[in-house]
């Protein structure tokens, strides 16, 4: 075979595989549009019987969660902060409290300030 046959025949094969494609989407076009044409079909219900004796239940549900069962031997997952931004928990803790118990703003806003330095 000469190099010109080759390539006639490969632009033969190639023309007859894009047709075969686009014959296949045509195909699943008209499919695709006879399927929406079916579920765009509505058909009316008569539910004028069933509206008049209709009467609301109430439905109570009682949801509960599982409770895990946390083997005894396990260990713990808490883990007791230390730090925040280099201020200690329990010494914020006693500061914000004496802060919110005497209505103090000032001595907040300066607990705010020194944790956000700190940082």
């Amino acid at each position: 075979m000469l190099y010109g046959q080759i390539i006639v025949l490969l632009i033969i094969l190639l023309a007859l595989y894009y047709a075969g494609m686009i014959t296949m989407d045509i195909l699943a076009a008209n499919k695709a549009k006879a399927s929406e044409d079916a579920k765009a079909e509505e058909t009316e219900i008569d539910i004028s019987g069933l509206a008049e004796s209709f009467e609301p239940v109430e439905i109570k549900r009682i949801i509960t969660k599982p409770t895990p069962e946390i083997p005894k031997d396990a260990p713990s997952k808490y883990k007791e902060p230390i730090m925040t931004n280099g201020y200690p928990v329990d010494n914020l803790l006693c500061k914000t409290n004496k802060a919110a118990d005497t209505g103090m703003d000032k001595d907040l806003a300066d607990i705010v300030h020194r944790c956000e330095s700190a940082g």
